[in-house]
C-alpha cells in the first residue's frame, strides 16, 4: 500500500476512534459493494477496414521509408 494512503487511513482512524484495521474493512467492504451493483460496461468495439490496402509505394516491410512519403 502506498505509504501517503496508508497515513491517510491511520489519520482518519484516529479521528474516528476505531482501529485502522476496522476502518480499512469498511472501505473494502463498501468499495466492494459499490462495484457489484455497477453495471458492466462492455468495451467499445475495434475499429474494422473492410478494404485494408496500403498506398502506393508503401512497402509494409520497410517501415523507415514510410517518414519521406508526401501525403
Amino acid at each position: 500500500m502506498p505509504e501517503h494512503l496508508l497515513v491517510d487511513a491511520k489519520k482518519l482512524a484516529a479521528e474516528r476512534h476505531v482501529p485502522l484495521t476496522r476502518l480499512l474493512e469498511e472501505s473494502l467492504r463498501a468499495y466492494l459493494s459499490e462495484q457489484r451493483l455497477r453495471p458492466q460496461e462492455e468495451p467499445a468495439p475495434l475499429p474494422v477496414l473492410t478494404a485494408p490496402a496500403p498506398r502506393t509505394g508503401v512497402d509494409l516491410d520497410d517501415t523507415s521509408h514510410l517518414w519521406g512519403l508526401e501525403r
